[in-house]
């Protein structure tokens, strides 16, 4: 599925912990400085929109993540993709000229074939998500990645220890790697400067939104 044409959509892809948040963020605020009218789309919005936060039941990222640990693999998939599409659909019905997708079906996808999914029953299940016009991708080790977070989810190592961090993003990465050169992603260094980031990345989306 191709996106909307009133709004140009820019994904941010990268494993857990390699920026993608705070640079997403930060894209937000270089662009609407240039007078762009852009937003964030990030999975858990949801929880946070004042029509659709009151009809969940949870009351913050720590009930859902406790809710992820008792899913199966499908179910777990399934939900996430969900509330992606959730998060696309307050987004695009804003009609902003610029969303920032922060990690899209990309992450959630490679996680869960790092945690045993079935690339091709995953695969056949993102076929409805919009296609960014561009995708940046924020590479980090993960052994640097784990370095920089001051608090892990249980997703992000497995729901097992603290220390799984760096297998699973591993894992994970393996397969980003794998769409990157599938999908012809712009591979960026994330653990490079990051306001140098941002001027480069911000830089590219507007000379596209302004031909």
């Amino acid at each position: 599925m191709t996106a909307p044409l009133d709004t140009h959509w820019v994904c941010l892809a990268g494993g857990d912990g390699s920026g993608k948040s705070t640079q997403a963020a930060a894209l937000v605020a270089a662009l609407v400085a240039e007078g762009v009218d852009a937003v964030e789309v990030g999975i858990w919005d949801g929880l946070t929109d004042p029509v659709t936060a009151p009809l969940l039941g949870f009351s913050d990222r720590a009930q859902v993540q406790e809710y992820l640990r008792v899913l199966g693999p499908r179910a777990r998939a399934l939900f996430l993709f969900h509330a992606l599409h959730a998060a696309i659909d307050l987004a695009a019905s804003r009609q902003p000229q610029v969303a920032i997708l922060n990690a899209h079906w990309y992450k959630y996808f490679a996680s869960e074939v790092a945690l045993g999914g079935d690339p091709a029953e995953l695969r056949a299940w993102v076929t409805g998500f919009p296609e960014p016009a561009r995708t940046f991708y924020l590479r980090v080790e993960p052994v640097v990645a784990m370095a920089r977070k001051s608090e892990l989810s249980p997703y992000e190592s497995g729901f097992g220890a603290d220390e799984e961090f760096v297998q699973v993003q591993a894992d994970a990465q393996v397969t980003l790697d794998r769409l990157s050169a599938e999908l012809g992603w712009i591979e960026l260094d994330g653990a490079a400067d990051r306001a140098v980031l941002t001027a480069q990345i911000a830089g590219e989306i507007l000379a596209q939104v302004r031909a």
